[in-house]
């Protein structure tokens, strides 16, 4: 297995989908939700295919034999005025297919996202998860810690 590291381009938009659907699909499943929204693809696909264009904006893939194995969206946000006004790389997905998980994967799609964050003037790194999610223990190992709790209480 020697995965390979790169960020996404539009032609990789279509290879992505099963990954995003996947992701989108557990994160669901966590809040008791089995069917994704109507019209759920399609809207991600326009968020995706917005991303792989913008220039505040990454998809990283990683890849073994030319197939996608997980990917992460990463993206440059200010805080909002009230703070210190430092721009940091906010991952909002993180996706490993499920038989390549436990690998190295995920840590190395972070630590490549926040590299890019890096070469924009970007030295703070976010993630929001599940409290008791893989991506919590992931975040902690590549030296982030929590800083707040958010709760949930799914409706009816």
């Amino acid at each position: 297995m020697t995965i390979q590291y790169r960020a996404a381009n539009r032609s990789d938009l279509n290879a992505l989908l099963p990954l995003v659907e996947g992701f989108a699909r557990e994160q669901q499943a966590q809040l008791g939700i089995h069917e994704l929204a109507e019209g759920f693809m399609q809207f991600a696909k326009t968020s995706l295919a917005q991303c792989l264009e913008h220039p505040a904006a990454v998809v990283m893939v990683a890849e073994d034999e030319g197939a996608i194995v997980g990917y992460a969206v990463g993206m440059l946000q200010e805080p909002p005025s009230i703070f210190r006004p430092e721009l940091y790389t906010y991952i909002s997905d993180l996706y490993v297919v499920p038989d390549r998980r436990r690998q190295g994967i995920g840590t190395g799609l972070v630590e490549r996202v926040r590299g890019w964050g890096y070469l924009k003037g970007a030295f703070a790194l976010s993630l929001i998860a599940p409290y008791d999610s893989p991506a919590v223990r992931l975040g902690q190992r590549v030296g982030m810690r929590p800083i707040q709790t958010m709760l949930y209480a799914p409706g009816r």
